[in-house]
């Protein structure tokens, strides 16, 4: 079984007063023929764990994802270089050998956050007393070459800044580690903060790399690490090892498909009042008199939150779901209607229907950094089990918005779909049977009504 153990003092040393969460220990088994069952990864802050076979059979604690960064009490982060980590793991490399163990995200986003901290090398002035650089006004707004190295399988970017990461201000650094560590986690690929060189590298494999890139151009553009891209910015190709990769200026959307109409609406929404009276003719957002509906309450749950909505009709239940979610994040009120997103889903039923609906406006807030006033199902069709749905409001600043509680997951425990007549859950569908228990009777005017459970 994974021990807890206590913090060495070498980790404590590159992370002050840091409160691990997935700190751990477990035993190394070797089989009959010496071999471990793992492939794994060296990088600067230990041993990358990429696979774990079946055989010998390791501790559940050792599993993809997880970085070694210490065998037999040997660390393995901070040596840098790839010679010297096998040099270390190799001699303590035996049947039993103590491993300790943090996740790769996490420690990823400790590096982050630490790197991004005033106390950052690249923000500590030479002997001289001047500035290691040149001051902000005086820099050039170009950006360095990106530079293209591949790893076996692997392929690495480094995207040069145009802004010096120590200019950010501290919120801005704080909203940047978190939505540096979702959008890692949501292109399946890892990020490494090069604080001194003034840079991000990207890693991982060619075909998500190549997708990802311009995502995180997009993403430095929001926090002006890296110049507007201009209209007529023309395409780089860069070939590796016989693969082209384009790097075009970065797009709006991943996966989504462009808003069919409302972009006079959202452009003529600048020299009007905040929001729309009616965003479309069959809109499920607006009252008789235009005004906004906030038809949902937030449940408390051991550990994560229930989003409870309630409509006149199910397409209005499953919008104030979505409303619900983004008003978790932050207050709504200060959210302006200056841009919309676009999201489809597909499900086997009812509930995973609306579960993958909110997955991907999930997925949408972690990778275009829009937080939505309004919601507008566009389509659902309960039959063929698919929905299609507009999201209107405004890039997330924490300058303007407020920052609530951050939603890490939509699930689908405890997940309810309360039609007039019918009940559905994970277990299926059976009739709705009024009563005073928690989705029995139904709200007078609002027969339709979605619970999810969401991990905070």
């Amino acid at each position: 079984m994974a021990a807890e153990p206590l913090v060495p003092h070498w980790l404590e040393a590159h992370y002050p007063g840091r409160k691990w969460q997935s700190l751990r220990s477990c035993a190394l088994r070797l089989g009959a023929d010496g071999g471990a069952g793992l492939e794994l990864e060296a990088c600067e802050l230990g041993y990358l764990v990429d696979l774990v076979d079946e055989k010998p059979g390791q501790d559940p604690a050792l599993k993809p994802g997880s970085v070694v960064v210490a065998i037999g009490g040997s660390p393995l982060l901070g040596l840098g270089g790839e010679d010297a980590i096998k040099e270390v793991f190799g001699a303590g490399f035996r049947d039993g050998a103590e491993l300790l163990l943090l996740d790769a995200e996490e420690l990823r986003s400790a590096t982050v956050e630490r790197d991004s901290q005033e106390e950052c090398p690249c923000a500590e002035l030479p002997d001289g007393g001047n500035p290691p650089h040149e001051p902000s006004s005086e820099r050039a707004s170009s950006v360095p070459d990106d530079e293209v190295t591949e790893h076996g399988s692997d392929i690495q970017v480094s995207l040069r800044s145009s802004r010096w990461l120590e200019d950010l201000t501290d919120d801005e650094r704080q909203a940047f580690v978190r939505d540096l560590g979702l959008f890692a986690e949501k292109m399946g690929v890892r990020t490494e903060l090069h604080c001194t060189e003034n840079a991000l590298v990207l890693d991982g494999i060619p075909e998500e790399v190549s997708v990802a890139r311009a995502e995180l151009e997009e993403l430095l553009r929001f926090y002006g690490l890296r110049p507007r891209a201009t209209q007529d910015q023309e395409v780089t190709v860069l070939e590796v090892d016989g693969m082209l990769m384009n790097s075009m200026p970065a797009r709006n959307r991943r996966r989504r498909k462009a808003p069919e109409a409302g972009l006079a609406d959202l452009e003529a929404s600048d020299t009007r009042d905040r929001g729309w009276e009616h965003p479309s003719e069959d809109s499920n957002l607006a009252g008789p008199t235009g005004e906004e509906l906030r038809q949902y309450e937030y449940m408390d749950h051991t550990a994560d939150v229930i989003l409870h909505s309630w409509g006149r009709t199910l397409e209005e239940a499953f919008a104030q779901a979505c409303v619900s979610f983004f008003s978790y994040m932050t207050e709504l009120d200060t959210v302006d209607l200056k841009t919309s997103v676009q999201v489809e889903a597909t499900g086997h039923d009812i509930t995973d229907l609306l579960y993958h609906l909110l997955d991907e406006f999930l997925f949408s807030f972690g990778t275009e950094f829009v937080i939505c006033r309004r919601v507008e199902i566009l389509e659902l069709d309960p039959v063929g089990l698919r929905v299609r749905a507009r999201g209107y409001g405004e890039k997330f600043d924490l300058k303007k918005h407020p920052q609530g509680t951050e939603i890490k997951a939509i699930t689908m425990h405890q997940m309810k779909v309360l039609t007039p007549d019918t009940l559905t859950t994970e277990e299926g569908t059976v009739p709705r049977i009024s009563s005073s228990m928690e989705g029995g009777s139904v709200r007078e005017g609002f027969p339709f009504e979605c619970y999810v459970l969401v991990d905070i």
